[in-house]
């Protein structure tokens, strides 16, 4: 996992990559599992956004935010992501 506070604003990002946000509330035993998981996901028909949807936890499904698209890529920066995402105690989880 990488910080994405320390993601370069240029980092591109395409629809399937994941993001954690932890401290996020949940009545959870271990605070390490005090978090959800987003996925970047491509809306069909649409090409100036991507949409961050819960895809761990108890909300699993809901769409968070959208995220606007480099139009010319079709990809996500990190300074759009940033901004709809937020920095705090919020992670890229890189494909391994």
């Amino acid at each position: 996992m990488l910080p994405l506070i320390e993601i370069p604003d240029q980092q591109v990002f395409t629809s399937g990559m994941r993001f954690r946000v932890y401290q996020i509330g949940l009545n959870v035993a271990d605070p390490a599992d005090d978090y959800y998981e987003y996925m970047l996901a491509e809306i069909p028909g649409e090409r100036n956004y991507m949409l961050l949807t819960n895809v761990k936890g108890p909300k699993a499904g809901n769409a968070l935010a959208l995220v606007e698209t480099d139009k010319h890529r079709f990809v996500v920066t990190g300074e759009a992501l940033k901004y709809s995402l937020g920095t705090e105690a919020t992670f890229w989880l890189p494909k391994e």
